[in-house]
């Protein structure tokens, strides 16, 4: 079978549902202070009613929440085998920590996890803006 790769600008509904069909553990690409790459693995979901936004959340003061504050420019790598996705986008840091638990323990409920599965702490929920997404398969 040849390798074919897709480009768009949003989550389609093919793709919703590859993400959503089974819990998946995305990579985290963010921006450190001298230009490399940090990387980390992070639960995630998709806004309900929006094709372009991807909710993230992680404690205040880790480095993705500092990286973000500094550079919002962020990748995610969702995989599967050989086929992936790469979704890339600008983040939206929020300090809403209300939100942000509520967040946090949504996704817990999702991942099958209880409210011990996570670090407690002020939460600080993300909202990723996609603006490419590249499927390879």
């Amino acid at each position: 079978m040849a390798e074919r790769m897709q480009n768009t600008d949003r989550i389609t509904p093919e793709l919703r549902a590859w993400l959503l069909a089974e819990l998946r553990f995305p990579v985290m690409a963010t921006i450190s202070a001298d230009g490399m790459p940090s990387q980390s693995v992070i639960w995630f979901d998709i806004e309900p009613d929006r094709d372009d936004t991807i909710i993230l959340n992680t404690l205040r003061g880790r480095l993705k929440d500092r990286h973000l504050r500094r550079d919002p420019r962020m990748s995610l790598c969702f995989e599967d085998g050989t086929d992936y996705v790469t979704i890339q986008g600008v983040a939206e840091v929020s300090d809403d920590p209300a939100r942000g638990d509520a967040e946090i323990a949504a996704m817990a409920r999702r991942y099958g996890k209880g409210d011990d599965s996570y670090a407690h702490g002020e939460r600080v929920p993300i909202r990723v803006r996609v603006e490419r997404v590249i499927r390879h398969t």
